[in-house]
């Protein structure tokens, strides 16, 4: 028995006894058990902390185990115990004890509340599942055997209601893959995500790496991550028609989707992709095999209506198959419909319906006569139906039973239960493993519904309130996907204010090294989302007529550009985020302005001089950088925000120390590192969670020393910020820290120390696509090998600094480059 069969044990076991499934954590910390490794070894390859793993979550693991397996578990003999209950359950099985109550019990499954358990056992989940799922044999073979033949993709092409997610999901659950990489396409066209976002996410989650703003960067990664051959990989893209055109080719707005495809589809790596489509695609570039699944025969209908105790051996099911050509989705409908409405009667539900079902075979007319015929027999799930469509099953693909009963706010507590049954029972509430979600179909009718009801807005407030409360510390890659979701919903009823206030809104970081609260945006800036965060305030700003939240929005904006290096929206921004916050101020009565308040107004207009000046030095033009650093010392020396006149002494020294700018002056270099320094030391230990303070002296000043030739000096500065950035656990200093080391390195002679560095640095920042402390790599080591008499190493480096320059518009910066070459 391997990890995957062990823990699929494991989980029925919790499910049927505690009707709740393990976390991501939790199996997170049992796959590194079973691996032998010890708490802080799985803590490195996740992202958590080995104190969050080991204190909180394991013992309450341990616990839950020992309960389920009845036998005391721990860390050390977890494996040794599941071991145990998988061999009584394989002899318990192997005994003839499967009678008629046990066949009749799993036919009824799908009838049974939380009230009224579902599973007392792992096998009966089990034999649900299998009756969920039926007829599909020969599918599975197929989708084996080209496989097997050497397809890397396979679209899987059909009507909609057809099965085709159903038998995807299937086939790479039973498959054994290590990882499933998992993308459900929007239904509606405006709302699709683009391919970067969907390639930042897969990196984060599946395989704990970095995010990275730049889209080639991202595929790069993704593509060296698919070449691990100790992983078994699978890939699964539902839905994708909303993003092809009328000839099957990618729209214009995500033509990125068929470059993440020839990723997926390389030879050389080790992953398969389903795609689930109701219509061909038609991009040549992307090598695929085309799977067109038909309908299910009459046997399987046969044996789905004879597990629900519904007739088989009249002459109207077979009717009812051709008339729906054998239809998955309509085969659960009418199950549903005939079961419950009908007390099981088949002839009767077929002779009041053949009329109007027979000449419509498209699914979707078949969901608009059960919304019809529930919004008459329960009201009261039907309004929950139409609230439903709320969500938007997307980049949070489902959501759980509480976030079900939170829509029905006016129902009492006790009947709640009862409207969810109502709709599972009838099909129309897909659910699976504890995840609930509308079928593409059946979302489109309940949005339309809900639209045009009375209840579009307050729907979509309470969603909105749901996800926001739902998520109090952001610890994971779901929980920031879930905290964003309220956004959402405030867009569809043009509540943009409030849409506002989630992204601002202050929660908890999981990190324990950064105590202080901070925004939903400045989480996903800080974790490496920035095209994300990007993409929620675009939605919102035109509408934001504040001048106070815009200074934010627009200092959001202008971090996140200067970071991917959009150098020029980055100044734009900067120099937006100062207007409002100026006419913010002016417009406000200053006796009554809240003292938090006019702080962040204040650092918006005394603060964002030092960062447009350091965008201009990234772009070569050192005079104005000059100029912008002055006119912030100017501004701020002796006030409350006498830090940024530190970071902008910093700044001048950094320009008079480096020979590649006009103003190259060692001895006014000398004099401002030794000032700010000095200011450093008096103000350091004053300022609450300094570590940012601590960091940029000790890089900055770090950095000049090199220049100016005082090694030591240099060394002790740059190991100290590299020290500071690790205790954070903030790479991209740390790949700055490893660039200046370096350069000291080089200029000591010791050429391979300095390539060591150099490459170590090159690494992080590609995986979060840095650009422009990447581009300041690349100038560096190209330094590097010219003194070491590599001329031809050199060149090539310095051409990929080049390259990256031209990216960001910095022609300056390139001229400077290209005479190091000539």
């Amino acid at each position: 028995m391997d990890f995957e069969e062990a823990i699929k044990i494991l989980d029925g076991t919790v499910f049927a006894k505690k009707k709740f499934h393990l976390k991501d954590v939790e199996v997170l910390i049992l796959r590194g058990a079973w691996q032998g490794k010890k708490y802080y070894e799985i803590a490195e390859a996740s992202g958590y902390t080995a104190t969050y793993l080991q204190q909180d979550i394991g013992p309450k693991l341990w616990k839950l185990i020992s309960e389920v397996l009845e036998e005391k578990v721990s860390k050390t003999n977890f494996q040794a115990a599941l071991q145990r209950h998988w061999l009584a359950s394989v002899e318990s099985s192997n005994s003839p004890k499967t009678d008629d109550f046990t066949v009749s019990r799993a036919a009824t499954l799908s009838q049974d509340t939380e009230e009224n358990p579902a599973f007392n056992s792992e096998e009966e989940l089990s034999l649900y599942n299998k009756l969920n799922f039926v007829g599909r044999e020969k599918a599975i073979a197929d989708l084996n055997n080209i496989f097997k033949q050497g397809a890397k993709i396979i679209l899987v092409q059909g009507e909609g209601g057809i099965g085709k997610t159903l038998l995807s999901w299937e086939y790479l659950t039973s498959q054994g893959f290590d990882v499933i990489l998992d993308f459900w396409m929007a239904k509606e066209t405006a709302n699709i995500n683009d391919a970067k976002s969907v390639v930042e996410e897969w990196l984060k989650r599946h395989f704990q790496a970095e995010a990275t703003g730049d889209f080639s960067f991202g595929l790069e990664k993704l593509r060296q991550k698919l070449q691990d051959r100790t992983k078994k990989v699978a890939a699964i893209i539902d839905n994708l028609e909303p993003a092809l055109d009328k000839d099957g080719k990618f729209i214009p707005p995500h033509r990125d989707y068929v470059e993440l495809l020839r990723v997926l589809a390389n030879p050389s790596g080790n992953c398969v992709t389903l795609i689930t489509s109701r219509e061909r695609l038609g991009e040549s570039a992307v090598s695929f095999h085309d799977y067109r699944l038909e309908g299910l025969d009459l046997q399987a209908w046969q044996q789905f209506f004879s597990s629900r105790q519904i007739k088989t051996d009249s002459p109207t099911l077979s009717a009812m198959h051709q008339a729906y050509g054998g239809n998955a989705k309509a085969m659960h409908i009418l199950s549903g419909a005939i079961q419950i409405d009908w007390e099981g009667d088949i002839d009767a539900y077929w002779q009041t319906n053949e009329k109007n079902l027979l000449g419509e075979r498209d699914l979707e007319d078949l969901v608009v006569s059960q919304f019809n015929r529930l919004q008459e027999l329960d009201p009261e799930a039907y309004k929950l139906l139409c609230r439903l469509g709320c969500y938007r099953y997307q980049d949070v693909r489902s959501v759980f039973l509480d976030g079900v009963l939170h829509l029905l706010w006016d129902v009492p507590e006790g009947q709640r239960r009862r409207i969810i049954k109502s709709l599972r029972d009838r099909s129309l509430l897909d659910f699976y493993k504890g995840e609930y979600w509308l079928h593409s179909i059946t979302k489109a009718e309940a949005v339309a519904r809900l639209k045009a009801s009375n209840e579009w807005e307050i729907t979509h407030r309470k969603a909105a309130d749901f996800w926001t409360e739902s998520v109090k510390i952001i610890q994971s890659v779901e929980d920031y996907l879930k905290a964003l979701e309220a956004v959402y919903h405030y867009k569809e009823i043009q509540d943009f204010n409030q849409a506002c206030q989630v992204l601002l809104k202050e929660r908890q970081p999981s990190s324990q090294t950064i105590v202080q609260a901070e925004t939903l945006s400045a989480t996903l800036s800080r974790l490496g989302f920035l095209q994300h965060i990007n993409n929620a305030i675009n939605i919102i700003i035109g509408y934001i007529t504040d001048d106070y939240t815009l200074s934010i929005l627009y200092g959001e904006l202008g971090g996140n550009y200067h970071r991917l290096g959009d150098l020029h929206n980055a100044i734009k921004y900067y120099q937006a985020t100062r207007e409002k916050a100026v006419k913010c101020l002016e417009s406000m009565p200053k006796e009554k302005i809240d003292a938090k308040i006019r702080y962040e107004i204040d650092r918006r207009i005394y603060g964002v001089g030092f960062v447009i000046a350091h965008c201009k030095l990234s772009l070569g033009e050192s005079q104005k950088a000059i100029e912008v650093y002055e006119e912030s010392i100017r501004l701020c020396e002796n006030t409350n925000f006498h830090i940024f006149a530190i970071w902008s002494w910093l700044g001048l020294a950094l320009v008079y120390s480096d020979l590649r700018w006009d103003e190259y002056d060692p001895q006014k270099a000398s004099i401002f590192v030794k000032k700010a320094y000095q200011a450093y030391t008096q103000i350091g230990a004053s300022i609450t969670d300094a570590w940012w303070l601590h960091i940029y002296a000790n890089l900055h000043s770090g950095l000049v020393y090199r220049n100016l030739g005082q090694n030591e000096l240099a060394l002790e500065k740059l190991e100290q910020a590299l020290s500071y950035a690790k205790q954070i656990g903030n790479i991209q200093n740390q790949a700055q820290a490893f660039n200046g080391i370096a350069a000291v390195y080089r200029n000591q002679n010791n050429f391979e120390q300095a390539i060591e560095y150099h490459d170590r640095a090159k690494e992080i920042l590609q995986n979060i696509d840095a650009k422009v402390d990447l581009v300041e790599v690349y100038y560096q080591m190209g330094l590097t090998y010219q003194k070491k008499g590599n001329i031809k190493k050199s060149k090539e480096i310095l051409q990929e600094a080049i390259y990256l320059y031209n990216q960001i518009n910095a022609p300056k910066q390139v001229a400077k480059v290209q005479k190091l070459i000539t």
